[in-house]
Parts: structure tokens; C-alpha cells; sequence
């Protein structure tokens, strides 16, 4: 059987799959913020909230009106474009839906800073300039309910895919993950495993008996002749070749090319906060932190009744963790265990698994009835925004590893110098690995993405993990 004779179950085509789902999107978005301008016009002169503090004229209501007939359709085209050049709304259509949020929260400030500078320009006195600004918010709203609705239409249309078949070369739980989001994202789509990346000849063969879409590699360890030689058998079938790195080159940090040698040279820059950067992330830290404790007093004055009533001892557990650089400071969670918990490590550890560095039973003795939920939600966590505010701690970054538990020493065994990256930033309440599993992620994949986000901090970064993290408590597994 070629490729040309093997026959894909009839449906839609990916390419016209592809452009449903963008020309639906397009539409929606454009829809939005027409309907965004029109309710940020009616926020504007019709609410009597806001009509009572800064009056207006009925001449000028109904101008404004003409106004914003003539001149919707050119802002909607505005926000499109910013949408999608500036926020790459369109062009990331399998990014998660936190991702999508944030980009579209990027464009709506861009085009409406754009707005505001265009109506500025074009006649100054004519447009309110308080009407554009509403429209930010309307607008964001209204566009984050198209990505839903736009996410429903594609999960109906992969239904009626012809998906082309998939191969992928390797095993274990990164291929488990990879094959259950090809799945996900085409229902319809096969996916063909090997544990090992055949020879060249034996994977042209392959590919001519099938019509694969592509060949993901995970096992980046082999020669690199076998891999360029793979390549090129895929590029010479018309099939694309994806390789996934292993946790070594994950983290080893940005790759830059380098020809201060006269030679092209890569170089390992290991990067870490700027003085600027660290200023940018504590003051978001500050402000976020007080939000969250204002917001959440009365939740957390409940959590510490519940504690109280359900067992003897202090509301608040104090544990000396390891923080910045490896200094020691007093970590601040809900009471989950027992008030002889401390004293019972070593029981723990030895009816640990896998007796791996990072110190995580899953039928702990120790938890009590009240503490097994305050853990499920992660609500025992909430008093270390206190350590936020006093600077010991960050939002995002690294867990803190307690002095008495042996996961430092652990790390060290196991990772050797390298272990000491990990305290190159502050220690975070979540972080990258949590919204990845939780305690369902390996040590070595713990470490490894661990180090990947302090080499590759950006606050953009770190809003898309905390956008992450209710939903991988609400509906994450892997918490205990």
C-alpha cells in the first residue's frame, strides 16, 4: 500500500477545518467589539451612575452616536489587526485557554491605547475619550466569551476531521501526554508508537505505507546522524519531523549562537532576574498578595475555625524552609497534620515509593480529616502569602524545601552543583511544575521544569501559571 492508495476515513480536511474554525473566530471577535463599543457607548451617556457625576448634552449624545455608526467597523478592524500581529491571537490555535485569556487582555490595552491615540489625531474634541476607555473592559469580556464559543465550534468541527495519522517514537509519560493531546485536539487521528527511531531506510518505508502527518521524536539522546538522517527520509516523504528535548537540554538553559571564536559556537546563557526584573516581579508579588488576603479573609477565618475544631494544636504550622540563595526562613501553612507530624518524617520516608527528593506520600497517616481538603484545594497554602508580603517568599517560583525533611540533601545527591540553581530565585506558594501535575510529576521533571522557569522568567510568565493554578486545583490530579 503508498500513501497515495491508503484512504483517510472521509470527513472535513484539515485545511478546511482550519479555516472554519478562523473565519468563525474572526466574525465573533469583529462582533465583539462592535457590541463592546455600543455598550461602552450606552455606559457612557446612558448609565445615570455616570451621566449624574459628568452630565452631557443631548446634542452631544446624539453626535457621539453618529460618531460611533461611522467609525465601529474601523475599530473593530483596529483590534483585529492588533489581535492578531501584537497578541498572535490567530495564529496559536492550539495554545491553552489561559494562554488565549492573556492575549487577548495584551491587545485589548494595546487597541485601546491605539484608539484613544487615532481618535486624538484624527479630531480630537469630537470622540469622548472616557466612551474608548470603557470599551477595554467590555471588550475583553465580550472577546474571552468568543474563545469559548470559538472553542466549542472547533471541538464540534474535529468530530468531522479526516485527520492525517501520526507517528510517534518513544514511550513513557511524555508520550502518554503527547498522544492523549493529538487525541484531544483530532479526535480522529491515529497515532502509531515504536519505542525506538527505526533506520533510515526501514522509516522510508514506513512513511511511504502511510500518509503521517508527522514524526515526533522524544528520545534526543541517539547519534546525530540517525537523527538528521530521520529528518531527512521525513522531509524527502513530505513529512514533518518534530523532536522533543530531553529534561537535560530543558535545563540547560537559552541557547544563543555565538561567533565572538570566528566559528559559529553556541552559548549556554543562564539566565537569571535582572535588578530591574526582580523590582518588576515584587511589586506585583506586594500588590497581588494584599488583593488576595483582603479578598479571601473570610474563607481563610473560616479554614482556621475548621482547624481548630477538628484537632488539638495551633491553626498555623511553622516549618524552616530553605528561601533565596539557600537562606532559612519560617514558612506559614494551615495546621494539615497531626501536632506530632514533625516527629514522624522518617516513618514516612521509609514507606516512600521510590524514596525520591521530594518528600510527597500519598496516604499520609499524619493528615487529618480537616487538612485531607484544605490539601485537595490547596487552601492550606493561602498563609504563605504572608511570607509573600514579608519578602521571604514570591507568587511564583520554586517550592520551598524544608530544612528537616532531607529533600536539599536529596536534590544534591541526585543533581549534583546544578541542584543550587534552584536557589537563584525566591521560593514560590505555585509554580510551574504544580500547574503541570502536581505530585503526578517525576522528580527529574519536577527539577528540570523548576529550572526552566528560572532561566526563563518573564511576568507574562508568571501570570499564565497563576491563571493556571485554579484550574489545576480545581480539576488537576495529583494532590495530597
Amino acid at each position: 500500500m503508498t500513501k497515495e492508495s491508503a484512504a483517510l476515513k472521509p470527513g472535513l480536511p484539515p485545511w478546511l477545518r482550519h479555516a472554519l474554525r478562523e473565519a468563525v473566530h474572526l466574525a465573533l471577535d469583529g462582533a465583539a467589539v462592535a457590541a463592546a463599543y455600543w455598550l461602552a457607548y450606552l455606559t457612557r451617556f446612558k448609565c445615570p451612575f455616570l451621566t449624574g457625576r459628568l452630565p452631557v448634552s443631548t446634542s452631544e449624545i446624539l453626535q457621539h452616536a453618529e460618531l460611533y455608526r461611522a467609525n465601529v467597523w474601523a475599530a473593530a478592524l483596529l483590534w483585529l489587526a492588533v489581535l492578531s500581529y501584537s497578541s498572535r491571537l490567530y495564529s496559536r490555535p492550539w495554545a491553552s485557554y489561559s494562554d488565549r485569556v492573556l492575549a487577548i487582555l495584551k491587545g485589548a490595552v494595546l487597541a485601546t491605547a491605539l484608539a484613544l491615540l487615532a481618535a486624538y489625531v484624527y479630531n480630537r474634541m469630537a470622540f469622548s475619550r472616557l466612551m474608548l476607555a470603557l470599551a477595554l473592559p467590555w471588550a475583553a469580556l465580550l472577546l474571552c466569551a468568543a474563545e469559548w464559543l470559538v472553542a466549542l465550534w472547533d471541538r464540534g468541527l474535529s468530530r468531522l476531521e479526516s485527520a492525517r495519522p501520526v507517528l510517534l517514537i518513544g514511550q513513557g509519560q511524555i508520550a502518554e501526554l503527547i498522544r492523549a493531546r493529538i487525541q484531544s485536539r483530532h479526535p480522529g487521528a491515529e497515532v502509531d508508537e515504536r519505542s525506538e527511531l527505526p533506520e533510515s531506510d526501514e522509516l522510508s518505508v514506513l512513511l511511504r505505507e502511510k500518509p503521517y502527518l508527522e514524526v515526533i521524536l522524544l528520545r534526543s539522546g541517539l547519534p546525530h546522524e540517525r537523527v538528521l538522517s530521520a529528518a531527512e527520509a521525513c522531509e524527502a516523504s513530505g513529512v514533518g519531523f518534530k523532536m522533543i528535548p530531553d529534561v537535560l537540554e530543558v535545563r540547560l538553559g537559552e541557547v544563543q549562537m555565538d561567533e565572538s571564536l570566528g566559528l559559529p559556537a553556541y552559548r549556554i546563557e543562564h539566565l537569571s532576574l535582572s535588578r530591574a526584573n526582580f523590582l518588576a516581579k515584587r511589586a506585583f508579588d506586594l500588590a497581588f498578595s494584599a488583593l488576595v488576603l483582603l479578598l479571601l479573609s473570610p474563607i481563610l477565618l473560616l479554614c482556621a475555625l475548621l482547624i481548630k475544631l477538628d484537632s488539638a494544636g495551633p491553626v498555623l504550622y511553622r516549618q524552616k524552609r530553605y528561601g533565596y540563595k539557600g537562606r532559612t526562613f519560617e514558612v506559614f501553612k494551615f495546621r494539615t497534620m497531626a501536632a506530632d507530624a514533625e516527629s514522624r518524617v522518617g516513618e514516612i520516608k521509609a514507606a516512600g515509593p521510590d524514596g525520591g527528593a521530594f518528600l510527597k506520600a500519598k496516604s499520609d497517616p499524619r493528615v487529618t480529616r480537616t487538612g485531607k481538603w484544605l490539601r485537595r484545594l490547596s487552601l492550606d497554602e493561602f498563609p504563605q502569602f504572608l511570607n509573600v508580603l514579608a519578602g521571604d517568599m514570591s507568587v511564583v517560583g520554586p517550592r520551598p524545601l524544608a530544612l528537616s525533611s532531607g529533600e536539599a540533601e536529596k536534590l544534591q545527591e541526585t543533581f549534583g552543583e546544578t541542584a543550587k540553581k534552584r536557589l537563584n530565585a525566591l521560593p514560590g506558594i505555585t509554580g510551574l511544575w504544580q500547574v503541570s501535575g502536581r505530585s503526578n510529576v517525576s522528580d527529574e521533571q519536577r527539577f528540570a521544569m523548576d529550572l526552566f522557569y528560572i532561566e526563563h522568567w518573564s511576568l507574562g510568565l508568571d501570570l499564565r501559571i497563576i491563571l493556571k493554578t485554579p484550574y489545576a486545583v480545581l480539576f488537576g490530579k495529583g494532590a495530597y
